[in-house]
C-alpha cells in the first residue's frame, strides 16, 4: 500500500467526522431507505469502507432523501466497481451506487491542506461526496415520483442536489459549495473540451461549477457576496442568479413537493427538516 492509500482512510475520517455517531451494520434497512455497504476487495478502500460505514454517511443522505413518501423502497449501496470512477442510479433496481474508486478519485484531487482561493482540504472531500450522492438521489425521485423534466435531466440533478444542500445549515453549505466548486474547477483542467464532451449528456465541469456557483448565490447574496466579490462568478451572470435559483426552488415545490412528509408551512420549515434528517 502507498503512502497517498495509507493516508487516505485518515483522510475521509477526518472529512465525515463532524458527522459521527455510534456504528452501524454493513446493511440497513429503515423501510422506506436501505443503505449497504458492500466490503471492498482491494485492501486500499478497505479504510473507506470502515469509516463510511462507522458514520453512517448513507443513512444521512437517506434521512434526507426520506423526508419524501417514496411509492417504493430505494438502496443506496457504496461497492468496489472494478476500476470505473463512478456513481449512478439504476431504476430497474432501485438503487444508487457509489464505488468505493471515486471517492478516492475526490481525495486525491483535494489540496494537501488548503488550495490558493482558501478551500480546505476537508471541504474538498466532503462537498463533492454529498453533492454526489444527492445528485443521483435527484435522478431516484425523478424515476420514483414521476417528476417531468424539461431540458437535460443532468442539469436537473444538480440543480435539485444543489437546492437541497443549499438548505442545510450555512456552514454546511459553504462546506459543498466550496468543496463542489474546487472539484468541479480541478476536473474541469484536465477535460477534453471537443466534440464528444459537447455531446455528452452531462455538461462541462466548468458549467457544473458556474451552475452551481449561480445557485448559491442566488440562494443568498449576502452569504455568497464574496463569490461575486472576488470574481468567481461573472457579474453578468450573478445579476440573474436570484431568478435562476427561484425557478428551481419553485419546480421543487410544485412538483416534489406534494411528496413531502413535511406538512406545508414555508421555506424555512422544509430547510429545519433538511437540516434535521441531515443531522440526525
Amino acid at each position: 500500500m502507498n503512502a497517498r492509500a495509507r493516508l487516505l482512510p485518515l483522510i475521509l475520517a477526518a472529512c465525515i467526522l463532524p458527522w459521527a455517531s455510534t456504528a452501524g451494520p454493513s446493511m440497513q434497512d429503515g423501510g422506506h431507505v436501505r443503505v449497504v455497504y458492500e466490503a471492498p476487495r482491494t485492501a486500499a478502500y478497505r479504510g473507506i469502507y470502515r469509516e463510511m460505514r462507522e458514520h453512517r454517511v448513507l443513512e444521512r443522505v437517506g434521512a434526507v432523501i426520506g423526508l419524501v413518501r417514496l411509492p417504493t423502497r430505494l438502496t443506496y449501496r457504496l461497492k468496489e466497481c472494478a476500476g470505473e470512477l463512478n456513481a449512478w442510479y439504476a431504476p430497474e433496481s432501485r438503487s444508487v451506487t457509489v464505488c468505493y474508486e471515486l471517492l478516492a478519485s475526490v481525495a486525491q484531487a483535494a489540496p494537501r491542506t488548503k488550495s490558493p482561493a482558501g478551500v480546505t482540504r476537508q471541504e474538498a472531500i466532503r462537498g463533492p461526496v454529498f453533492q454526489i450522492l444527492l445528485h443521483e438521489s435527484s435522478h431516484a425521485l425523478f424515476d420514483l415520483l414521476d417528476v417531468p423534466i424539461l431540458g437535460r435531466e443532468e442539469d436537473a440533478a444538480d440543480q435539485i442536489a444543489s437546492l437541497i444542500l443549499l438548505h442545510l445549515s450555512p456552514a454546511d453549505a459553504r462546506m459543498v459549495v466550496m468543496g463542489s466548486g474546487y472539484y468541479f474547477a480541478t476536473t474541469a483542467r484536465d477535460e477534453p473540451v471537443d466534440r464528444g464532451a459537447f455531446a455528452d449528456v452531462h455538461g462541462l465541469s466548468w458549467q457544473r461549477f458556474y451552475n452551481l456557483t449561480c445557485m448559491a448565490y442566488g440562494s443568498d447574496e449576502r452569504r455568497f457576496r464574496t463569490i461575486v466579490a472576488k470574481d468567481v462568478l461573472p457579474k453578468e451572470r450573478a445579476e440573474g442568479c436570484g431568478q435562476e435559483y427561484a425557478q428551481v426552488a419553485f419546480a421543487f415545490r410544485r412538483l416534489i413537493g406534494p411528496h413531502l412528509r413535511v406538512r406545508p408551512g414555508g421555506d424555512e420549515r422544509l430547510r429545519r427538516a433538511f437540516r434535521s434528517a441531515f443531522r440526525s
